[in-house]
């Protein structure tokens, strides 16, 4: 037995399953199951397990439960919908049922300890999709086809090796690999260990086909880094909410245990935190609306970004940035900088003197500056004072006085901005805490310096 062997027979372990909760899961999902069953009308097909619980590809104790409600093709999409929302409502009643949406709302709840969701989806030919969930069940046949149970285990381990190291799930909260994904790799390459040595020379742009039959073309279009061709579909890319830094740490990782493998490779990576850091580090923490959490972490994001571009045009250098929400009513922007104050005064370049119209505009255009030369280049240099010099009171007066033109989501801040750097993080909420130690920590066993 190979080291390598010898880690995935003890990761496999944790991997499983055990009998009991197989037992109360099973139960559990038949039990729903049935309750969906009891509201259905003529209107709809069947009722199917989908997801993982159906393939036999989930986690010990991370099991959800996919119930698809399959309505014939018929039916309209407004009462598509309705449907939807009825009946999982309706068989969900007892357990605080909550709208959740994707392409289109479905009901989740949690039953008995588990999470459940309520899916509408069309009863449709392969190929003849009119919602985003009409594949799912044709995901489902595949995976059972395809995967034995060597393959299966396969797929769990994974999963696991994935969710360790942070880049499970194409939640736009992750943008990593979903259990589908998962379940693909597995189909294309045979085992874990050959998914994660196709992946140690995998280059951005790489296609990823199980057949390798598809579109080059439509595959032109595809602007993922990674593209993964959906074996139901061969013009749907699987790669779509991958992440170019979930991707790049992916190939990393891989790397990293090939070399030197570990158990601790399928347990939650430990960080290193380097707090000193701090000093260089700008949160903004603040209330938000409740909402679905796609729509809030779409919007986070966004709002995210506008905020960083808006650091940067002001002349603050912004090395990394991130965003976190309890997906209720509280986020915080995080900001790792070059340095949070800046000198009063910056260059401003402008053209070559030879350049005789543009560099008589330039002259023109300079606001009264404090200094104007010819430099070594032959280019019209000016001397002029920095608008903004601190980065705190720049987001502060931007959130504040300018949120119309911040590039902040719509309504999205609500109640009291709180701003935090240096050692006022130590004394700050856990969120944003929390948001400042993801960009000041170092995840060892990516980079392979430490098993």
């Amino acid at each position: 037995m190979t080291g390598i062997d010898a880690v995935l027979a003890k990761a496999i372990q944790l991997c499983n399953p055990t009998a009991s909760e197989t037992r109360k899961i099973t139960a559990t999902a038949e039990k729903i199951k049935r309750s969906v069953e009891d509201q259905a009308s003529s209107e709809v097909s069947d009722v199917i397990f989908g997801g993982s619980f159906a393939k036999g590809t989930w986690l010990r104790g991370d099991a959800d439960v996919d119930i698809f409600i399959r309505i014939k093709p018929d039916v309209g999409e407004e009462r598509f919908e309705e449907l939807g929302i009825q009946m999982g409502k309706a068989a969900l009643k007892r357990y605080r049922p909550q709208l959740r949406y994707s392409d289109h709302p479905y009901v989740e709840a949690i039953v008995d300890g588990i999470r459940v969701n309520v899916v509408p989806c069309y009863n449709v030919q392969k190929g003849q999709w009119k919602s985003a969930a009409d594949r799912s069940p044709f995901h489902t046949q595949y995976i059972i086809q395809n995967l034995d149970d060597a393959k299966r285990d396969q797929v769990k381990l994974l999963k696991k090796f994935f969710k360790a190291s942070g880049v499970y799930g194409a939640e736009i909260s992750t943008g990593g690999f979903s259990g589908y994904v998962s379940e693909v790799l597995v189909s294309k390459y045979g085992s874990f260990e050959a998914v994660l040595r196709a992946a140690v020379d995998m280059k951005q742009g790489q296609v990823i086909a199980i057949d390798n039959n598809y579109d080059s073309d439509l595959v032109k279009e595809f602007q993922s880094p990674v593209i993964i061709i959906d074996p139901v579909d061969s013009r749907r890319n699987l790669g779509t909410a991958i992440s170019r830094e979930n991707f790049a740490k992916f190939i990393m990782v891989s790397r990293s245990f090939l070399e030197r493998p570990s158990i601790q490779f399928f347990s939650r990576f430990k960080a290193w935190t380097n707090k000193r850091l701090y000093s260089n580090m700008l949160v903004i923490e603040f209330s938000h609306r409740q909402r679905s959490p796609d729509t809030i972490w779409g919007q986070l994001k966004r709002s995210l970004n506008s905020v960083s571009k808006q650091l940067e045009m002001a002349g603050f250098t912004v090395f990394r940035s991130s965003c976190v929400t309890d997906e209720k009513t509280s986020a915080a922007f995080a900001f790792l900088l070059e340095s949070l104050t800046l000198p009063q005064v910056t260059v401003r370049k402008g053209p070559e003197v030879s350049r005789r119209n543009d560099a008589q505009s330039f002259i023109a255009k300079a606001n009264r500056p404090l200094a104007m030369w010819v430099d070594k280049d032959m280019r019209i240099s000016t001397l002029v004072e920095r608008k903004a010099v601190d980065a705190r009171k720049f987001t502060r007066s931007l959130l504040h006085e300018n949120i119309d033109k911040s590039g902040v989501a719509k309504d999205m801040i609500t109640g009291k901005i709180r701003i935090y750097s240096g050692t006022k993080l130590k004394k700050a909420k856990c969120l944003a805490r929390e948001a400042a130690d993801e960009l000041v920590s170092t995840e060892n066993l990516v980079f392979g310096r430490e098993v």
